[in-house]
Order: structure tokens, then sequence, then C-alpha cells
């Protein structure tokens, strides 16, 4: 609906009976104040009034909705085309709220996995893989209908996605002597007697020697 051709034709249709805009809010039973803000164009009449206000005015609910009046021979036709209009209208806002749900959420999910740098939780792993994936579902929603662009695009997401978390994990081992939480794989071993733990990442290898002792400290190697 464009609300200034709606208003534009209900103060039109008023006029032509000689009704004030007190007239036409009583037949309806609501405030002259509505009637003005419709006519004017800053509101439009709940769904429930377009009935009786189409009905009042001696035009069709279409015609109300397009804010024109329509030629007889066209009523089939402009009707089709306005319920087409207004499902891929109401289409985009639901995709929009899913997007902007997805977006809000997963940008949430990542904030709270960098506010928790320092600590070693596996909580802080599951919100960010989680508000990653919630990232880029959004992003490839954006391109959906061209669906090699949008692959490409949620592809990138989460390749920044994966720079984000291992830029956090050596900065979790080097700043805050914390073991990583994204690994491929954790090696427990004993030489000497004494406990290491290698974690083994994609592009080097954290080692943690002296575990859970005053003395423990992180070695980052890279092959």
């Amino acid at each position: 609906m464009n609300n200034y051709k709606t208003g534009a034709l209900i103060a039109d249709l008023r006029r032509q009976n000689n009704w004030t805009q007190s007239d036409l809010a009583q037949k309806l039973g609501v405030t002259d104040k509505a009637v003005s803000r419709w006519e004017t164009g800053r509101g439009l009449p709940d769904i429930s009034l377009l009935k009786p206000l189409s009905e009042i005015l001696g035009v069709t609910v279409n015609e109300l909705i397009i804010g024109e009046r329509i030629k007889p021979e066209a009523q089939t036709a402009s009707a089709d085309d306005t319920i087409l209009k207004t499902l891929l209208h109401s289409n985009q806002r639901v995709n929009r709220l899913i997007n902007g749900l997805l977006f809000a959420f997963g940008g949430i999910l990542l904030v709270i996995a960098v506010l928790f740098l320092g600590y070693d939780t596996s909580w802080v792993s599951i919100y960010s893989v989680l508000g990653m994936l919630f990232v880029a579902t959004g992003v490839f929603r954006l391109f959906k209908k061209r669906l090699m662009t949008g692959l490409l695009a949620a592809g990138l997401t989460l390749l920044l996605a994966f720079g984000l978390f291992e830029a956090r994990d050596y900065i979790s081992v080097t700043l805050h002597g914390m073991p990583p939480l994204y690994t491929i794989s954790i090696t427990t071993t004993f030489p000497n007697g004494e406990k290491t733990i290698r974690y083994h990442k994609l592009f080097y290898d954290v080692y943690r020697y002296h575990v859970d002792s005053e003395d423990e400290f992180y070695r980052i190697v890279h092959p």
C-alpha cells in the first residue's frame, strides 16, 4: 500500500459524499484524528477496517490498497497483481526478519566469545562456532537467488571467522597463558614423568609444560 495514494483516494471519496472527517470517523467507529492521519499519508487503516471502509466509500478493497479507481474490465487482472505484490512484499519482510535475527544472534554470540578471551571454557568455542554459522547462513540468504555468489560470500564469511578464531587462540596462549580452544587434536605425554600436553593446530602446535603447576608455561612451535 502507498500511504499517500490511499490517503488521497479516501479524502477524495469522502469529499464526494460531502462528509467531514468526523462523519467518516463516526461511521467506522474511529477518531477523526485517525481519518486525518490516513488522508495525509501519516498512517494506514487497520486491516480489519479495509472491508467496512471500502463498503462505506463505495470502492473495492483492492482499489483502497492501490489508491486509485479501477475500470470494471480491469478489476480481475488488477486484483491478481495486487495479491502477487502483497505476497511478494510479505515474503520480503519475512526474509528480512529472518536475516536480521541470524545476524543479531550470530553477532551476539561472536561478541560473547571475544569477551571471554582469557577464560578456559568450552562454552566459548560453542558460542563462537554457532555465531559463525548463524552469520554465514544470514550472508548466504542475502544472495540465495544467486547460488554461486551466496556460496562464495558464505565461504568468505567462514574464512574470516576462522581467522578471528585463530587470532583469538594466539592471543589467549601468548598473552593470557591459556590453552587454545580450536585444535585438530590434543595429545598428552609424560616425558621424564612430567605431564606435557600438545595442542595440534592447523599452522602450528602449542606445547603446555608443567601442567597445573606454578611453573606451567606454553611454547608455540611452527612446523
